[in-house]
């Protein structure tokens, strides 16, 4: 199980943090199913991407252009993770770079 590097939780409101990619399926355990969260690429500054429960199974990604990533990301609370999947994905789970992202409560 992924932890994310917590920078900030206020509660009842957003998380603030950072998880490793690794371009394999992952869950990020942050204690809450979100509603939203807005992710950065901070290793290469090249991408970032949004979700919101309403996508589903999408991810709004800015790469050179906006564009809309088919990658299943989803909460979870599975009993063991409260957070958030990431799938096998090498845009917004690419191996070996640092994300910073911001959380929003259902």
């Amino acid at each position: 199980m992924a932890v994310a590097t917590r920078v900030t939780d206020l509660a009842r409101g957003a998380f603030i943090g950072s998880y490793a990619g690794t371009s394999a399926a992952q869950n990020i355990h942050i204690g809450f199913k979100p509603a939203a969260i807005l992710a950065f690429n901070r290793t290469d500054g090249d991408t970032a991407w949004f979700w919101t429960k309403a996508l589903a199974t999408q991810a709004y990604t800015i790469v050179a252009l906006t564009a809309i990533q088919s990658s299943t990301v989803a909460g979870v609370d599975n009993g063991t993770v409260i957070g958030f999947s990431l799938p096998v994905d090498a845009v917004i789970n690419e191996n070996a770079k640092t994300y910073d992202f911001i959380a929003w409560p259902e």
